[in-house]
């Protein structure tokens, strides 16, 4: 059976469109999470994280996307909307729900970008 090189053409075509798809996704999630990071250092100090401390993982999680003029205009426009989620004043008890949907994902994106941005070795360990 010979095999022809257009479906082979084809497949190549798809698993680049396929990664290319998935580095935006990440480049989404990380740029999602920045927001939702610089949210909470907007909002102060959280009883688990520091205004200072969200902050880092804000520019962490930015650089890690990307840091450049579109980028942060993305972040922007996701931190409006991320306010928008938040029924009330920012206080740790107005984020608490935002919380509970977005702290988990968010935490393990920053474990990567948190190594890369500081070159921290304690958190470049599996």
């Amino acid at each position: 059976m010979h095999l022809s090189s257009m479906p082979l053409a084809f497949c190549a075509i798809f698993t680049c469109i396929s990664f290319a798809a998935q580095a935006e996704t990440q480049k989404e999630k990380d740029l999602h999470c920045a927001a939702y990071y610089e949210l909470l250092s907007v909002a102060g100090d959280q009883p688990d994280i520091s205004r200072k401390l969200s902050s880092k993982a804000f520019y962490a999680l930015l650089v890690h996307a990307g840091d450049t003029p579109q980028a942060q205009d993305e972040v922007a426009q996701k931190l409006v909307d991320l306010r928008n989620e938040i029924p009330g004043p920012m206080t740790p008890t107005g984020t608490a729900k935002l919380r509970e949907k977005y702290d988990a994902e968010c935490k393990v994106l920053l474990k990567a970008a948190w190594c890369e941005a500081y070159k921290d070795p304690g958190a470049c360990q599996g």
